[in-house]
């Protein structure tokens, strides 16, 4: 499930980040990322509930420190 999660992910955030080389793992975070900036940060989220059938809140949405913690996040509401 969670190898499935990231393979997921990883195509969201080529899409959204308009990277075809951007590898996700679990450590990556914003700073990793060029462009990965507030705004963006919204889309992706937008984009990552989309694909996932979830919502996040805000709350959850500002807790996460690194697409590992999102992973886990998306596991434990799918």
């Amino acid at each position: 499930m969670v190898d499935e999660i990231y393979v997921r992910l990883e195509t969201i955030f080529r899409d959204v980040f308009d990277d075809d080389d951007l590898i996700v793992t679990p450590q990556l975070t914003a700073r990793d990322v060029d462009g990965w900036d507030s705004m963006m940060n919204v889309q992706l989220m937008l984009s990552v509930e989309r694909a996932f059938k979830v919502h996040f809140s805000a709350s959850q949405i500002a807790s996460l420190g690194n697409v590992g913690e999102l992973a886990a996040l998306i596991q434990r509401m799918t």
